[in-house]
């Protein structure tokens, strides 16, 4: 059955509408479930699929958490007012820890990495490969964990979601991108003076991450402070850094 659920999370979108936005596909997904458990009682299957057809959102690849959950909650026979309760409980912060952490930080940070590649010369072909392999690692585990966590502590799931620490996450790669923004504008910095046919040594690159992301990490976490110097200091640094990469390399 987890396998079954697994597969199935995957259209969570698939029956996506104004009305109830996510609720008709996690239906979707916990109609196996519901059908087994409430199969010989017509009355109790169709007050099943009322409660689950009703308005509901989260981000798609934490929505394991709540159907893990949910399930359990079925099988275990909780209350309707309590599997509803959860149902309004949990959709908030699953669409609010996802948002933040695929669409503003993971999936941003691996475009970068996957572009800073190609800078590098890797090929187009293994640009893409290198993108899907490295952003779906994250999504298809994630996905996985958020099913058999929920499935494993049912109502106390908000215990799973707090032990995966999105935020934490979340800032770390937000950092991480950072460094890859000064990396990219470093190369792209470095052809502009010299010309696109320049190769850019280790050493060089290694210099111009560091720095570059330094100082687009100082831009903003203290905006105010040097709001002002921030354009003038973009271009006496990469300056530096270049003839430092030069002499080094």
């Amino acid at each position: 059955m987890k396998g079954r659920l697994f597969i199935r999370l995957f259209f969570v979108q698939a029956l996506w509408n104004y009305r109830s936005l996510l609720g008709a596909g996690l239906l979707w997904i916990l109609l196996p479930v519901l059908r087994r458990e409430y199969g010989g009682d017509a009355a109790s299957l169709e007050e099943a699929l009322a409660r689950h057809r009703r308005f509901f959102n989260a981000h798609p690849y934490l929505a394991g958490f709540a159907v893990g959950a949910l399930a359990r909650m079925e099988q275990d026979r909780e209350s309707a007012e309590l599997i509803h309760r959860l149902r309004e409980v949990i959709r908030g912060p699953l669409g609010s820890l996802g948002d933040r952490f695929f669409w503003a930080a993971w999936l941003p940070t691996t475009v970068l990495l996957a572009g800073a590649a190609g800078l590098m010369g890797l090929p187009g072909w293994a640009v893409v490969i290198l993108f899907l392999l490295t952003y779906n690692a994250v999504h298809l585990s994630v996905r996985w964990w958020s099913l058999r966590t929920g499935l494993e502590q049912g109502r106390g799931v908000a215990r799973g979601i707090s032990a995966l620490n999105l935020p934490r996450w979340t800032e770390r790669v937000a950092a991480c991108g950072v460094v890859l923004v000064g990396f990219v504008f470093g190369i792209v910095f470095t052809r502009a003076l010299v010309g696109p046919a320049l190769g850019i040594p280790p050493v060089r690159a290694v210099v111009l991450a560091v720095g570059g992301g330094a100082l687009f990490m100082v831009g903003i976490l203290r905006p105010r402070a040097r709001a002002g110097r921030i354009p003038a200091m973009i271009l006496l640094v990469f300056v530096g850094l270049f003839l430092l990469g030069g002499w080094l390399s």
